[in-house]
């Protein structure tokens, strides 16, 4: 979508930069064979032909105030500069495929600046051995200033692009991987591959690898096609079925697969054929981005979250490229074209996308972060007791048994509290099921008191609690008995009259061994039932040894 916008410039913009340049300093041109070492007579008026497996000579009449020449990159075997003084004398350098030595330039460009000599340079001959295309072209005669200015910000301003590209592609890489989304892998292959081409492209690559000098053009435009065929992918596999219509994902996904093959062909061209390839690519391209840009629409229009993420981003791309349309780029971003418009283009493009991605990263968390929350909290009033809100007999059960099993240090012994209200029904009956009500909760306010790590409180029953505690030897779980009877005794209850106290009957059980659940709560049942048959308001402790102790009121 947006990337396809970007490369289906880069692949066309080609033709119209050949003409800005001879529009800017007339050409005159010659064609000799390569052992030539003359030029003979320069004709300019017809367009130059048959010179791809010869030799090109291209007459600039040197403006007074330029002492520099760059040359864009493209596909030819040697390139040399001649520079004429108006004094006869003549200067020579001289690059070739493999091997540009001090002259490439970060902007894609191959600068030759003549010696200074008191004449001035009256002409500039350059001599293309085996040139691909004279229409690729770009050849710029900047004045000192323009010079020094590109010199300083170019290599800034491509190094910020691919370093944000090469970012974004990491990131948008590991989310893909993290969130499992196909579409995220694609576009960070995309973005690698957008890294890759700017290297070559601005000729960076050069300082780890100057044999690739020269080869670099043909590289760049296998990648332009890789990366277009690349974003169809993403595009495709973003949208989906939101797309709309499967005839429409195939329509895009058919002609993007086809730009590869043919992107070979053309990056592996050296002759007249590179003109229609090119023609080919573009049109190829252009009907992706006609077929995208349509189920991008379907797809906004259906509510696709990714769509929407996509529409956001291509709107960068769209500008520019609306902007190079009716803009002569090469006058104000230092020679550099509309190449380096497109790289600082799609390098914001990846950064825009990568917030989108991380709004929506962080809105799906917020989601996820209230569902959980949401579980939690009817979870926890699943495992609660609706009037006292002490654990029910779920919630006391799962917790006892946890800290049952977390028991590790040698002594520690697990107790359990079964405490039933004496005479509970009397309450009931001669004040009301409100104040009963406000009894329990009384109780239970006062059993929440000892709840902590090691001991946990619940109600399991109408007039039932319970208590689980752990980290006490047998003698501290039968004080710690004792010290809850005497607690439910002393609580005062103003819904009963004056004299009127509510105590509890108390079975313990503890063990230091790993026993279950059901079988402490099996002894200490037996043992509240002996408590109550022995006059309630009372403790009968029962340890692992079998041994039940009674504390009487």
């Amino acid at each position: 979508m947006y990337r396809v916008i970007a490369f289906a410039f880069l692949l066309l913009i080609t033709a119209a930069a050949g003409a800005e340049a001879r529009a800017d300093a007339p050409f005159c041109h010659a064609v000799t064979n390569l052992s030539a070492t003359d030029p003979g007579v320069f004709d300019c008026s017809a367009e130059p032909a048959g010179y791809q497996k010869r030799s090109l000579w291209l007459k600039i009449a040197a403006p007074t105030d330029s002492h520099i020449v760059y040359v864009h990159q493209t596909r030819f075997e040697r390139l040399t500069a001649l520079f004429e003084y108006a004094d006869g004398r003549t200067a020579s350098q001289s690059v070739r495929r493999g091997n540009y030595g001090a002259r490439w330039r970060a902007g894609g460009q191959i600068a030759f600046e003549p010696p200074m000599l008191a004449a001035p340079i009256k002409a500039v001959i350059l001599r293309f051995d085996r040139l691909a295309s004279h229409d690729l072209l770009r050849i710029r005669l900047p004045d000192d200033a323009e010079a020094n200015a590109q010199a300083a910000a170019l290599p800034v301003i491509v190094g910020s692009a691919i370093t944000l590209l090469a970012l974004g592609a990491l990131y948008t890489l590991s989310v893909g991987v993290a969130l499992r989304r196909v579409f995220l892998l694609w576009h960070g292959l995309w973005a690698i591959t957008m890294v890759a081409w700017g290297l070559l492209w601005s000729q960076l690559a050069l300082i780890v690898a100057p044999g690739l000098a020269g080869w670099s053009s043909q590289i760049c435009t296998f990648l332009a096609c890789l990366a277009v065929t690349l974003a169809t992918i993403s595009g495709v596999v973003a949208l989906g079925k939101d797309m709309g219509p499967r005839a429409l994902r195939i329509g895009a996904l058919v002609p993007g697969l086809f730009i590869l093959p043919f992107g070979v062909l053309a990056s592996l061209e050296t002759g007249p054929a590179l003109g229609w390839q090119v023609g080919v690519l573009g049109v190829l391209t252009l009907s992706v981005l006609a077929l995208v840009t349509i189920g991008l629409v379907n797809a906004c229009r259906a509510g696709n979250a990714d769509a929407k993420a996509l529409a956001w981003a291509w709107a960068l791309p769209m500008a520019t490229l609306a902007l190079t349309q009716v803009v002569d780029m090469d006058a104000w971003l230092y020679g550099g074209g509309s190449q380096v418009v497109m790289l600082v283009a799609a390098a914001l493009q990846t950064v825009s996308l990568s917030i989108a991605v991380t709004l929506r990263i962080a809105h799906l968390r917020d989601e996820r972060d209230r569902a959980r929350a949401a579980e939690a909290r009817m979870s926890e009033l699943a495992s609660r007791d609706a009037l006292t809100g002490l654990l029910n007999r779920r919630g006391f059960v799962d917790r006892a048994e946890f800290m049952i099993e977390g028991r590790a240090a040698p002594g520690e012994h697990f107790g359990l509290l079964l405490i039933d209200i004496d005479h509970f029904k009397r309450v009931n009956d001669g004040y009301g099921h409100e104040a009963g009500d406000a009894v329990l909760c009384r109780i239970a306010r006062r059993l929440e008191r000892w709840e902590g790590p090691l001991c946990v409180a619940g109600r399991i029953g109408g007039e039932e609690f319970v208590l689980g505690v752990t980290g006490l030897t047998p003698i501290g779980i039968r004080q710690f008995a004792e010290s809850v009877r005497r607690g439910i005794a002393d609580l005062q209850h103003p819904e009963l009259r004056t004299g009127h106290a509510v105590t509890a009957s108390i079975g313990v059980a503890s063990a230091d061994q790993a026993l279950s659940f059901q079988r402490l709560y099996g002894w200490a049942d037996q043992e509240l039932y002996k408590a109550k048959a022995n006059g309630r308001n009372r403790v009968i402790f029962r340890g692992s040894d079998r041994n039940a102790q009674a504390v009487a009121s």
